[in-house]
């Protein structure tokens, strides 16, 4: 009997042997995402998509912004970033997301009213994170939806699940979550193993905009918040070179929109001529929106036809078509647009208008212009190429990721000549898909 245990004993501890070598040999064979041989050096990369709010493009060449000049020389740099219409916070900042202009992604302003969907706030949670307010197809679900792990500190849309999708890690936005903790928060998430790192991470900062707005936009203060936001790009820059990343992480810095100086003395009041109920000013200011009560829209209109040399209105099926907002429903059904450097409110709302900057107004206007930097292993180094529409992002970072592109308003060709040859075929070949 001992001798046929013995024997047992070793027939079983080749079995467990074998299915130890054949496991490991499982193991070693599994393609794991960061040694995948398909996968190449491009395709494993992440992007780090930033936002300075505010930024607009001449604070470039301030003293300031030394360390944004430094990653533009080893990359690439534009003239000017136009943003959309109107060039507001929100719409901007989605428009870069979809590669849309507000009038098809929905985001038409910071504050919208609809008798179908209520009021949008960008104030209120529960508005920003209804989906129904959310058309297109921003970049992180379409990574998302490609299988790519996605991150975001902060950025409108985020915090929102369109078409069902957030990105795999995201955060609410909160304005006194402090800068240095953000790029913390980037460089955290790029610690990660291969597996769990984001292939895609926004961040954002609402500065230089929001100390602009409150002293203008040339004024000491808004020098200081432009160091500041500059500094934590140095901190991002050096941890990402700490970590031996700089071969792997493509960086696009952009801005959503600039700032024009604005004051009491260009300010046009709305009801000089005509009364309004308290639920028919939408919004006022920078872009005026007017939802005017039953059968008083003619009157309204006719009131305000005239009323300044320096406003515009509009219906909103005749809004200019070079705004893409005319037929959106999301559009109150009267809009008026002051110049760059005007405002436009009632008596009421200018008692307590303290701003000493603005924006939101045509974007053809150089002050309205933002920024837009990018440096990379995917991307040429010392170029500078002409403004263009901030419609064009979209494309590239979806060229970045190695992801084929959700139809949008750019066209795939808009941002070629930056990509190094490698990361070209990535870019969408037929003109009309994003049509």
């Amino acid at each position: 009997m001992g001798g046929r245990n013995h024997r047992i004993l070793i027939a079983a501890t080749l079995v467990l042997l074998l299915a130890s070598i054949a496991g490991l040999a499982q193991e070693v064979a599994a393609p794991h995402p960061a040694r995948d041989t398909a996968a190449s050096s491009q395709a494993m990369s992440t992007v780090v998509l930033v936002s300075l709010d505010g930024f607009r493009w001449d604070y470039l060449d301030w003293p300031e912004a030394r360390n944004l000049r430094r990653l533009a020389a080893r990359g690439v740099r534009a003239e000017g970033l136009i943003p959309a219409f109107p060039s507001k916070t929100f719409p901007c900042h989605y428009t870069l997301a979809t590669g849309l202009y507000p009038g098809h992604h929905g985001i038409i302003s910071n504050h919208m009213r609809t008798p179908a969907l209520g009021t949008f706030d960008l104030h209120d949670r529960a508005s920003v994170e209804y989906p129904r307010w959310w058309g297109g197809e921003p970049i992180w679900v379409t990574a998302e939806r490609a299988g790519l792990v996605t991150a975001a500190m902060f950025w409108p849309g985020t915090e929102t699940a369109i078409r069902g999708v957030r990105p795999t890690y995201w955060h609410r936005f909160d304005a006194h979550f402090r800068y240095r903790k953000r790029v913390e928060q980037v460089l955290a998430w790029l610690d990660l193993e291969d597996a769990q790192r984001p292939r895609l991470i926004t961040l954002y900062f609402q500065d230089p905009n929001d100390t602009s707005h409150a002293s203008g936009p040339q004024a000491p203060e808004t020098r200081k918040a432009v160091r500041e936001v500059d500094a934590r790009l140095e901190d991002l820059l050096e941890g990402i070179a700490r970590r031996k990343l700089n071969d792997r992480v493509n960086l696009v810095i952009t801005s959503d929109h600039g700032m024009a100086e604005v004051s009491r003395d260009r300010v046009i009041v709305l009801d000089e001529t005509i009364r309004f109920a308290p639920d028919e000013l939408v919004e006022q200011g920078a872009f005026v929106q007017i939802a005017p009560n039953a059968g008083r829209e003619k009157k309204i209109y006719q009131a305000l036809q005239g009323l300044n040399p320096h406003l515009a209105v509009y219906r909103r099926e005749a809004i200019p078509a070079r705004f893409h907002l005319a037929g959106s429903d999301h559009v109150a059904p009267i809009v008026a647009i002051p110049e760059v450097g005007w405002e436009a409110m009632t008596q009421r709302h200018l008692a307590h208008w303290k701003l000493a900057g603005d924006h939101g107004q045509d974007p053809a206007d150089p002050r309205m212009h933002g920024i837009f930097v990018a440096a990379g292993p995917a991307l040429r180094a010392g170029r500078v190429i002409e403004r263009f529409e901030s419609i064009e992002v979209y494309n590239l970072l979806a060229a970045l990721l190695g992801i084929a592109p959700a139809p949008n308003d750019g066209h795939p060709d808009a941002l070629r000549e930056i990509l190094l040859e490698h990361a070209k075929p990535a870019l969408a070949s037929d003109p009309n898909a994003g049509r």
